[in-house]
């Protein structure tokens, strides 16, 4: 069975994209609960969303994988 390697790599970064939104969504929760504005909360999320897709490329891409 034929497997095309750009496929492999855009479902990688699907994957990644993915655990990344999961990170976001718990760092905003947690600054919401913690009594934070919703706007805040929102930027925090947004922030946490950055870093871990922007390490976890820059791991998969020091690894060889992307």
């Amino acid at each position: 069975m034929y497997t095309d390697p750009m496929t492999v790599k855009i479902l990688v970064v699907a994957l990644c994209v993915t655990a990344s939104v999961c990170v976001a969504l718990v760092a905003g929760y947690l600054e919401r609960r913690a009594g934070a504005h919703p706007a805040a909360a929102v930027l925090r999320g947004g922030t946490a969303f950055a870093g871990a897709l922007a390490l976890e490329i820059l791991v998969l891409t020091a690894l060889g994988a992307l």
